[in-house]
């Protein structure tokens, strides 16, 4: 299991005994703490000294950065390679994630049923809500292994990162899955900490159709925790990486994706259109 954590001394303990209470006890868990200014670093400390399990990696602090979550999920897988830990399965986390016992195994459970079933999460709520994602979730996020090594063994350093590797998955012939009956509770809103620029930047390094990619942004405007204003900073950060940026974390990925997503984007539009008229 990985866990990426920043200033987070109010959800972090609850986070962690979830992670150490599941019916499958997890081999390792992994914390990269990135730098954090409150009382993080004492609580991970604490929790490596009562337990093997717990390995805490502690970055110096460089001010918050959405950027840096994708490295330091990389950091962690690479480290627990380095010490030969060999899993079929690894769990994506955030610091504020409470998960019910038995979610790792039901996961595994259904993944190891399914041999085309490389990435799946679980539904999450925030402030008590779910949030209706239709696809794997960041956070409570289980990956194949296999699939994790097949694909480059990191996340591109890119936005769009999260969503890159269900795509990818897609064009490899692979499935995803959000379970649906399996839920597990996300405390913070979506998005807390940043702007939603790169929500929207992400858009365009993938290579979104602009009708899909518009229609999207638009209909964030009316999800609570993003509003207008954070739609609007969708737009932006979509425009500009339309037109080009001396940001590498903006960039463009791989032609042959972008092409992928452009093709089954079109289709869905085509079909949506199709049932209007």
């Amino acid at each position: 299991m990985v866990v990426v954590a920043r200033n987070a001394a109010r959800h972090l303990p609850n986070t962690l005994d979830s992670l150490l209470q599941q019916s499958i006890p997890p081999k390792r868990i992994t914390v990269v703490d990135d730098g954090s200014t409150d009382e993080t670093g004492r609580i991970l400390h604490d929790y490596e000294n009562r337990t093997r399990t717990i390995n805490l990696v502690t970055l110096p602090n460089r001010g918050y950065d959405i950027r840096r979550v994708p490295s330091n999920i990389n950091l962690a897988w690479k480290l627990n390679n380095q010490t030969g830990l060999r899993t079929d399965f690894f769990m994506i986390s955030g610091d504020d994630c409470f998960y019910p016992t038995t979610y790792a195994e039901m996961l595994t459970s259904r993944m190891q049923s399914n041999d085309r079933l490389v990435v799946a999460s679980g539904q999450p709520s925030a402030t008590g809500t779910l949030t209706r994602e239709r696809v794997p979730s960041g956070s409570g996020r289980m990956i194949k292994c296999w699939f994790w090594s097949d694909v480059g063994g990191q996340y591109p350093l890119k936005a769009g990162w999260e969503t890159w590797l269900l795509y990818t998955a897609a064009m490899k012939g692979c499935e995803i899955r959000l379970f649906e009956d399996l839920h597990f509770q996300h405390v913070r809103p979506r998005g807390t900490g940043h702007q939603f620029g790169y929500w929207g930047a992400a858009m365009g390094t993938l290579g979104y159709h602009p009708l899909y990619a518009v229609g999207r942004i638009a209909k964030n405007a009316l999800i609570r925790s993003i509003g207008v204003k954070g739609s609007v900073n969708m737009l932006r950060g979509y425009v500009q990486s339309q037109l080009g940026s001396e940001d590498p974390f903006i960039s463009p990925f791989d032609e042959h994706l972008r092409d992928f997503i452009m093709a089954e984007q079109s289709r869905r539009i085509q079909m949506i259109a199709a049932t209007i008229i």
